[in-house]
């Protein structure tokens, strides 16, 4: 018969070295002892243990499973039962916790292995039903029941699918509330039977979970490390992760030893006592791996898609593109939908194809110009066309130039035969002649601008002008857009001063329509207009010249209109949502778990601008003691490419920025993150965020949380962080983790 204490370091040294850290190390510490030991609560606890971090070591442990599985199913009793040691008589106590361990690791068998590991644990399963007596169990079927085995057959149970409130299990459970003394420590008892009714879908109230909590942390409670190990299990398993939890897994990391690559936890030896290393260490690690999930990355569609391949599509045989898809084509749709090409790689046969269309369009356009036909949107985008790609030599502009002067109705003024000067046709003049080279201060843009801030002291729209009397009609916003752009440059900002508030003003919902309400004379009543996506680019465009910042909720409608469908069909609104996305860099999507194993193995600059520097020094130096990368303080408060973790007031950066896919909002005094919103002055917050070669945590803390952002650190909560983001709330005097995503 073999006995584990006694060799077991000796056999351990000759192990190939996995890792030093703590998770790897004690994996292979159970791996070694447990081939050397041959009681089968050791081999079940060593199973349960490798089982629950086989994904969190850094190496395939699945050979080590089998074997230990095969151990457990070769030394089965004919009765179903298992006993102390291999091919001993059969016991309650060592059939619960071989059942447990089976069920455990019947997951994770192939198909073939895992119909065995079933039979196996149906078995065992009736073994502990007909041992049962009246109210519990004995050691042995028909001694008189007792606390220990009682638990472990209804923890085991428990996890075969038996409830703690069905008529099987139900005097059980009475009888284990009932016990006030145990043949088992009473911190070791009270673990278990946490872990039995947890088993047993019984859900935990704060009362229990503050008491483990209590235990735990109570620098007065004199745990051995055993029940340390036992009751930070059964914490884990009923109470989610937070600054307590992390606590107390740290002091139980922090009491384990190690030997070279080999980390183990056992009781201090005292005479006639066992140290009990293996199950020490088992519940040890069970406890540290639980919280610790890799989760595989979902594929994330890139935000800033561009729906280039949609406005190909739409090119009509001849070149252009129309208003609509399928539409003749259309100068000003065709200039637009070229400049977004531009963004996209396109082919060169679709370009070209589509600049022959433009230039045959102009020479048409020109000659009704020529003919007395006036200014037309049609001759300006196609002018514009063929400026963009330098296509006009320098006699064909100052042909253009004078075309355009002699299309006036008035000296200065453009417009339509019947209605007179328009403003937006004056406009169009004024910035085609611009683009061609005509100098702001020439007496025809001079006159056209002083006429344009003659009329309105508000928007422009279509004007009526008679020798009795003139008037503007309802100002709209792609006319006042369009003479703000042409006036960029001439007038002085206090001149446009009145026709940018009015544009402000005209914004509706989430961006800009024609009208900000149209009225509809049959129903007398006004309705709201919908916003396009051309006229809100160009009004965020244009008032963010003058102070106005629409940036992000532009950005928010934009792709919006993409994923809802607003743009199909539709080829200028198609060519400004390439325009618009093309400006913000693609981020790779990234998450908390990317932070987390960046933090083992790469160098970290710590950005911490309003924090005391003997915190930061805290943090550093725990952050250095925790991960196998590296932490440093950082010389500047700028993010650069590679890898940071920044700990600021709430404001302080963008998030967007680094991480486009999570919402996140301040206002109102609070903040929203993903679906969740808390109150900033008891918040904080935990998001990652990619850089160009690295990635980045923000910390975002107010004046009242700064102790709770240190505390991320300081108790060793950061190395259980996952998830798209955290929130750490104070509530009625505790902290709260909400894990979003």
């Amino acid at each position: 018969m073999r006995r584990v204490l006694a060799i077991i370091l000796i056999t351990l040294m000759v192990i190939p070295a996995v890792s030093a850290g703590t998770i790897d190390g004690s994996a292979k510490f159970l791996s070694g002892a447990s081939k050397n030991s041959d009681r089968v609560a050791q081999i079940s606890l060593s199973l349960m243990a490798l089982v629950s971090a086989r994904k969190d070591v850094s190496w395939n442990v699945s050979a080590d499973i089998n074997y230990l599985v095969n151990e457990l199913l070769a030394d089965q009793n004919p009765d179903g039962g298992w006993g102390y040691y291999l091919n001993e008589p059969s016991n309650v106590l060592d059939t619960a916790y071989a059942v447990l361990a089976l069920q455990r690791a019947y997951p994770v068998m192939d198909i073939f292995e895992s119909m065995k590991v079933r039979a196996s644990i149906d078995r065992g399963v009736s073994y502990l039903l007909s041992a049962k007596g009246k109210n519990g169990w004995g050691y042995v079927p028909g001694s008189p029941v007792s606390c220990y085995p009682t638990v472990m057959a209804l923890w085991a149970l428990g996890e075969y699918g038996y409830r703690y409130n069905g008529a099987t299990l139900r005097d059980a459970f009475a009888y284990i509330d009932n016990v006030t003394t145990c043949e088992i420590s009473p911190y070791e008892f009270l673990a278990l039977k946490v872990l039995a009714y947890h088993s047993a879908g019984y859900n935990f109230g704060e009362k229990t979970v503050n008491e483990l909590k209590r235990l735990l942390l109570d620098n007065g409670s004199n745990l051995t490390v055993k029940e340390r190990a036992m009751l930070t299990y059964a914490l884990v398993a009923i109470a989610p992760m937070d600054l307590d939890v992390a606590k107390a897994l740290r002091v139980l990391e922090n009491s384990s030893k190690t030997d070279n690559d080999l980390v183990y936890w056992m009781n201090e030896p005292k005479f006639m006592s066992s140290t009990e290393m293996i199950s020490s260490t088992a519940f040890a690690l069970m406890a540290l791996s639980k919280p610790v999930k890799v989760v595989a990355p979902k594929p994330v569609k890139n935000p800033y898609e561009m729906p280039c391949d949609s406005l190909v599509r739409m090119q009509n045989y001849g070149g252009g593109w129309g208003l609509r898809m399928g539409q003749p084509s259309n100068e000003k749709a065709t200039y637009y939908a070229l400049l977004a090409l531009e963004k996209c790689n396109p082919l060169n046969e679709t370009v070209e194809k589509a600049l022959g269309w433009v230039e045959k369009a102009y020479l048409h356009d020109a000659e009704s110009l020529e003919n007395g036909g006036g200014m037309s949107v049609d001759y300006f985008y196609a002018l514009e066309t063929l400026l963009h790609f330098g296509l006009l030599n320098e006699t064909q502009r100052e042909k253009a130039v004078q075309l355009i002067k002699n299309s006036q109705l008035e000296y200065g003024l453009w417009g339509l035969q019947g209605l007179g000067p328009q403003p937006y046709y004056t406009a169009l003049a004024i910035k085609a002649l611009r683009d061609l080279g005509v100098p702001a201060n020439d007496s025809l843009i001079v006159k056209a601008k002083d006429w344009l801030l003659s009329i309105s002291n508000g928007g422009w729209g279509t004007y009526v002008s008679t020798p009795q009397f003139s008037y503007m009609l309802k100002p709209d916003v792609l006319t006042t857009i369009t003479v703000l752009e042409a006036l960029d440059g001439i007038s002085t900002p206090e001149e446009l001063e009145p026709h940018i508030k009015w544009l402000v003003e005209q914004r509706v919902g989430e961006g800009w329509s024609f009208w900000r309400e149209y009225y509809v004379w049959e129903k007398n009543e006004s309705y709201p207009g919908t916003p396009s996506v051309e006229l809100t680019v160009r009004a965020t465009d244009l008032l963010l010249k003058y102070g106005y910042n629409y940036t992000n909720q532009t950005l928010e409608f934009v792709m919006n209109a993409r994923d809802s469908g607003l743009i199909r069909g539709k080829p200028i609104e198609t060519a400004f949502t390439i325009l618009y996305l093309s400006r913000f860099q693609y981020v790779p999507p990234v998450s908390l778990y990317d932070i987390r194993n960046a933090l083992n193995g790469e160098l970290f600059e710590v950005i911490a601008p309003t924090m005391g520097g003997s915190t930061l020094e805290e943090i550093i130096g725990t952050l250095n003691s925790t991960f196998t990368g590296g932490f440093v303080r950082a010389n500047s408060t700028g993010i650069g490419e590679g890898y940071y973790i920044v700990i600021a007031p709430y404001g302080a950066y963008d998030v967007r920025k680094y991480n486009p896919y999570l919402r996140f909002y301040i206002g109102n005094g609070s903040v929203t993150v993903g679906n969740t919103t808390v109150p900033i002055n008891e918040s904080v917050v935990l998001v990652p965020g990619k850089t160009a070669n690295g990635v980045v945590l923000f910390v975002f803390y107010s004046r009242n949380t700064e102790d709770i952002a240190r505390e991320v650190f300081t108790t060793g909560f950061i190395r259980y962080i996952g998830g798209n983001a955290m929130i750490l709330t104070r509530e009625d005097g505790t902290v709260r983790l909400i894990t979003v995503g």
